[in-house]
């Protein structure tokens, strides 16, 4: 299966985790009106108290531009800045093995 994924890394300004996630969580929200979004999911790190994780694949490329170019991406990440105390980290992933990933209709 062909997807597009990622992980990000946000540090967060010590002591504003909890208001970050709150700025963060309207996204779930959009993502219920995305069918290319498969997987995406917020962690925080049980080691760092200052940063939140996420987790996000997508159908393909152009599912994660629809994703990416949305009114409420922008709106987050503007909110999100602020309580940033350096510049996200992203890595992008080619999927080699998975279990439990939801498959679009048509994909075998």
């Amino acid at each position: 299966m062909t997807t597009h994924g990622h992980v990000a890394r946000f540090a967060i300004q010590l002591g504003r985790r909890e208001e970050a996630i709150e700025v963060l969580r309207p996204m779930f929200a959009q993502i219920e009106n995305e069918p290319g979004t498969l997987l995406y999911l917020m962690h925080v790190s049980s080691e760092e108290d200052d940063v939140i994780w996420f987790y996000e694949r997508y159908q393909d490329e152009a599912a994660f531009a629809v994703h990416a170019s949305s009114t409420a991406h922008h709106d987050v990440l503007e909110k999100l800045k602020p309580l940033l105390s350096g510049k996200p980290e992203v890595t992008y992933l080619d999927l080699v093995a998975e279990k439990g990933l939801p498959r679009p209709a048509g994909m075998s």
